[in-house]
């Protein structure tokens, strides 16, 4: 049997993120009993316990598989560690939610784990730097994939295979030759290296490049999405502030990896951001204390960007971010 409590667990803490007050209601919310000794720890605080509890060994091993995971193994694997139950929770909220929701106006933005987002538009379903142990299920109902850069904490080549050979949709990278979207004439190949503009229906999407780090050059796409009214800005992994440059100023949110050698705050000098989304937060193929960034790390970078006048929220695992 699952972990009990969890589903209550998580949507205690997914209290609207953008709109509300970004999880400030965690200490009230109804949640199992916690265990003997961490009686005064809060929901957030318990849940990166279960969360250091997780070693790359064992997130590896659980997600590696994908959709093919024996779901009796996937049950006593989450038994054992809560926060990979939180981690499937999240996905399955999302999937629910995307098929569930109409959208009437602006588009809604879900976070689904680490920097990977879905957005809904009244008439499009796109995801950017989707990386889940189940990512490739959503593969049919997408039109079309972002992916900032070739490292595995951002997609899966699980995924990467169904978009690009099963379903044969549109994945935009900088990295690998969008073969599917060939096939029929249906779709523009989404592999570009240059700045260059793609329009999928009612989304337009720019890219730029930034750098990684001082040796991974413009290793990074950073995508600029606009859709019925709705600018989006994700940077994935940067470390060069001076590198963002979104065509449309002042985008209304801005992804942003806050400890990958840049400062938030330059980064969102460079932006000027309505909303900055901290995200890159509790990467469980990270080791703890190695790239692996807690959620009171996430909070920390929020509270120096809006020392310097910027809004920032972070969101979990599952959250609507607008």
């Amino acid at each position: 049997m699952r972990n009990m409590g969890r589903g209550d667990f998580m949507k205690g803490l997914a209290a609207s993120v953008v709109a509300g007050a970004n999880g400030a209601a965690c200490d009230s919310i109804p949640a199992a009993a916690p265990p003997a000794g961490e009686e005064a720890l809060s929901p957030r605080d318990r849940f990166q316990l279960e969360i250091d509890g997780v070693t790359p060994e064992v997130y590896t091993a659980h997600y590696e598989r994908g959709s093919a995971l024996d779901p009796a193994e996937c049950e006593r694997t989450v038994a054992e560690f809560p926060a990979l139950g939180r981690y499937e929770d999240a996905f399955e909220k999302v999937v629910r939610k995307v098929r569930e929701t109409e959208v009437a106006g602006h588009p809604l933005v879900w976070l689904v784990y680490n920097m990977g987002i879905i957005v809904k538009t009244r008439k499009t379903l796109f995801s950017v730097d989707l990386q889940h142990r189940r990512a490739e299920e959503l593969a049919p109902l997408l039109d079309f994939a972002l992916i900032t850069h070739n490292h595995l904490d951002h997609y899966t080549q699980r995924f990467l295979y169904a978009m690009n050979r099963v379903e044969r949709k549109t994945v935009v990278s900088n990295f690998c030759d969008n073969y599917g979207a060939h096939f029929g004439g249906r779709h523009p190949g989404g592999y570009t290296r240059a700045v260059k503009t793609f329009e999928f229906g009612d989304v337009t999407v720019r890219t730029t490049y930034t750098d990684h780090n001082d040796y991974l050059v413009d290793f990074t796409t950073a995508f600029e999405i606009v859709a019925d009214g709705l600018t989006i800005f994700h940077s994935g992994d940067c470390s060069n502030a001076a590198k963002l440059k979104p065509p449309c100023p002042n985008p209304d949110l801005w992804f942003v990896h806050p400890y990958c050698g840049m400062k938030a705050v330059d980064g969102a000098a460079a932006v000027n951001p309505k909303v900055t989304v901290v995200a890159h937060l509790n990467e469980m193929s990270h080791a703890k204390g190695r790239a692996r960034w807690t959620w009171a790390q996430g909070e920390k970078a929020k509270a120096k960007l809006e020392a310097a006048g910027y809004r920032a929220v972070v969101p979990l695992w599952g959250d609507r971010i607008v």
